[in-house]
């Protein structure tokens, strides 16, 4: 019995302590990391940056306010195509043809290894 209570007690503290260390990010906080992350890949000039900052934000506004609204799978996958079609069509206007080729490209791989590693996780669940 006092196993089992310490078992209780060990794993609600590890819980506690995850769930009081995520933070929840800004659509500013977002927008920032996502900017600065494509002026790191794609050497960005500064103006460039603040027409990529003000759209990162905008898609970030509109992924939280969509999340906020739809809790349905489909309907999420619908919001996130449309919001990010319309991203894309707003980088192609601020970015060069060379970077935006090179962010879709680092988008691809990016997507590419988070399929790879969900596959993976998958196969050592079934085990």
């Amino acid at each position: 019995m006092k196993k089992i209570s310490l078992l209780l007690i060990l794993s609600f503290s590890v819980y506690s302590a995850f769930n009081q260390s995520y933070k929840k990010r800004t659509p500013e906080e977002k927008a920032t990391y996502y900017t600065k992350q494509m002026v790191d890949d794609l050497k960005l000039d500064s103006s460039t940056t603040k027409k990529v900052y003000v759209i990162n934000l905008v898609v970030s506004q509109q992924l939280d306010s969509a999340f906020a609204a739809h809790t349905e799978k489909e309907a999420m996958k619908q919001v996130y195509y449309t919001v990010f079609k319309k991203r894309d069509e707003e980088y192609r206007k601020v970015l060069t043809k060379r970077q935006f080729l090179e962010y879709d490209d680092l988008q691809r791989e990016r997507r590419e290894a988070k399929q790879k590693e969900k596959l993976e996780n998958s196969k050592k669940e079934e085990k």
